[in-house]
């Protein structure tokens, strides 16, 4: 029998101004805090976000997941990260785990849920909301993403010429997250779209090095941050 509630916290895309007030009260009293981490001992940023609102001496412990398509090292990392949370609602009240943005949008807290919902059928969970990355950088720009009856997409790169055709096609704006990986490729199939289409690059949006430009072609070429989106927008006539 698990003695703990599993919290699920969205804690903003960057700095810790956007952490709603759910998520603070939950920090406040969490006895053990988990994290997640690529690679064992890596700070998170999340952590760094969190770290104001948590009692001092809060032990933290890391869940590792690495960046693999190998479904069997995967499954034995979620597994591994499920099991331990397990212990630690054994042993503590409140267990939170942390991510940036939104726990369920694009986040590794989606998959660690599911594992502990397998492992734990009878866990006592709930999942706060957080402010996701391309919510902050529509305020950042003061850009509506969606007006009266236009419509919005999510997606995450890389896209291929014929998906962004029917993107174009049915949405208004498109928002491209993950887009750091393939900068590049997503550009060129932008290109031939710059008269019809606005096109915005934010970076570390809500960070202290937070970064956005109208003109992402000229990064073309250029590493460009981990934490990165495009904004696509079709052009409103005047």
């Amino acid at each position: 029998m698990l003695r703990g509630t599993f919290y699920g916290l969205g804690v903003g895309p960057g700095g810790n101004g956007l952490l709603t007030v759910r998520a603070a009260e939950i920090l406040r009293k969490t006895g053990v805090l988990c994290v997640p981490g690529r690679t064992a001992g890596a700070e998170s940023r999340a952590l760094t976000i969190a770290r104001p609102y948590l009692a001092p001496n809060v032990p933290v412990v890391e869940l590792v997941f690495p960046m693999s398509r190998d479904s069997a090292v995967l499954e034995q990392h979620w597994l591994a990260a499920a099991g331990k949370v397990g212990e630690l609602l054994a042993a503590h009240e409140v267990v939170s785990f942390i991510t940036i943005g939104d726990p369920l949008t694009y986040s590794t807290c989606g998959y660690l849920l599911s594992y502990l919902r397998r492992l734990h059928p009878d866990a006592k969970t709930e999942i706060v909301p957080g402010v996701t990355s391309f919510q902050a950088a529509a305020a950042l720009l003061q850009l509506p993403l969606a007006e009266g009856d236009e419509r919005l997409a999510v997606v995450t790169a890389p896209l291929w010429q014929e998906e962004l055709a029917e993107l174009l096609g049915r949405f208004a704006t498109i928002v491209i997250l993950k887009v750091s990986a393939a900068f590049d490729h997503t550009l060129d199939l932008l290109r031939p779209h710059r008269g019809e289409l606005d096109f915005y690059l934010v970076s570390a949006c809500g960070s202290g090095e937070e970064f956005c430009t109208a003109d992402p072609f000229v990064f073309y070429g250029q590493a460009i941050e981990y934490l990165s989106l495009l904004i696509v927008r079709r052009r409103r006539s005047s």
